[in-house]
């Protein structure tokens, strides 16, 4: 069961580049060789099948040819693994986020070489092994530049099957993006009418009483507006941006609700010149006001921050509202807009950082409520 555990653990993210891995490295090994044992598998059915023409001249030799192929797909697998870990060692965290997992043609082509190096790579190392398995074999003691030369004559081939099988997915990982950023700007679209429409009776109701604070009120207002729609137009923005639109819609409502609304925004330089797809932060920060502090009579305190480690950004939002159980997706009625929110969310963190970016919720009780957002750190040069 452990075992199985491990594998699956190591399966996720067998498929990206990243620094630390989930599950043992016997596991990725062991999926590596799982993998080559596929394709030798694939080869011998196309073999058996006529597809691929061999001359037998006897049952030795095929049986020899079998067990040679095999063992050089084992020792391509190992080294295309060992090359890909080389590379993740080496290169920094952000430069490993732009290539995995891949959104556009430049890291498309910079993942192609560095497999085709690790085949080469295989290809050689597995040579050397089959010569000195099969020192007498008259298939395997060929020249191994001959044999690299050989190689080099399908790369055409695999170039023309690579382009096709990333056109494809370039083109789906495009209109993922665009669904989720559609489904966000519809989410906005119907929610935002509601909070313009309160916010504009509340100050039409201070102008009356207390002009002040109608003042303060309407250029928060003007301030958390103009951000928005700086944010809904923008593909990429940075932290200090969300940051400073969460502070413009927290003071908003501190007006509003007066002693029940404290809040603190703490961000180091670092953290703030981070680049992220915009509003990830926002709804986080309503979902605390409008299900953890509006409904709790004496309100209470909410909490953002942000700061970078080991390479990775991390955001939290902590309020000390009603707590977990009423403040997640566990109760649906009371969170209306807010699942589909959360959701969204973690769609647009699947497609723009795959298993390195991850949206979490905790908390217990009436203690309040700690969502946080995980993903990788990358800023402007």
């Amino acid at each position: 069961m452990l075992i199985t555990s491990a594998v699956f653990s190591s399966w996720r993210s067998f498929w990206t580049l990243r620094k630390h891995h989930d599950g043992p490295a016997w596991a990725r090994v062991l999926i590596a060789s799982l993998l080559a044992l596929l394709a030798w598998g694939a080869l011998c059915l196309l073999g058996m099948s006529g597809v691929v023409a061999v001359q037998v001249p006897d049952p030795a030799f095929l049986r020899r040819l079998a067990i040679g192929v095999l063992l050089l797909f084992q020792v391509i697998a190992l080294s295309i693994l060992a090359l890909v870990r080389l590379a993740e060692w080496c290169l920094p965290e952000a430069r490993l986020a732009m290539l995995s997992p891949v959104r556009d043609w430049r890291s498309a082509g910079l993942v192609s070489l560095l497999l085709v190096a690790g085949i080469m790579t295989g290809n050689l190392l597995g040579s050397l092994v089959l010569a000195w398995v099969y020192p007498e074999s008259e298939l395997f003691t060929s020249s191994v530049l001959g044999r690299q030369l050989r190689f080099l004559q399908f790369l055409p081939f695999l170039a023309v099957v690579g382009a096709l099988v990333w056109r494809v997915r370039l083109q789906r990982y495009a209109l993922q993006a665009q669904a989720a950023e559609a489904q966000l700007r519809l989410l906005h679209a119907q929610i935002e009418p509601h909070f313009l429409f309160n916010t504009l009776a509340n100050i039409e109701s201070l102008l009356e009483t207390d002009t002040d604070r109608a003042r303060a009120m309407l250029e928060a207002f003007s301030d958390h507006l103009r951000a928005g729609l700086t944010q809904l137009r923008a593909a990429e923005t940075t932290l200090g941006a969300e940051l400073d639109m969460a502070a413009n819609y927290l003071r908003l409502l501190q007006i509003r609700m007066g002693a029940r609304l404290r809040f603190s925004v703490e961000a180091d330089k670092e953290a703030r010149a981070a680049r992220l797809p915009p509003l990830l932060l926002q709804p986080l920060v309503e979902n605390a006001i409008r299900h953890g502090l509006e409904p709790k009579v004496d309100g209470g305190c909410v909490r953002v921050h942000a700061c970078v480690e080991d390479g990775r950004l991390r955001i939290r939002v902590d309020d000390d509202g009603l707590g977990f159980n009423e403040h997640t997706e566990s109760k649906p009625s009371l969170r209306a807009g807010s699942g589909m929110a959360l959701a969204n969310i973690r769609a647009r963190l699947q497609h723009r950082y795959g298993e390195r970016g991850r949206l979490t919720l905790a908390g217990a009780g009436s203690g309040g409520a700690s969502a946080g957002i995980e993903l990788p750190y990358r800023a402007n040069p």
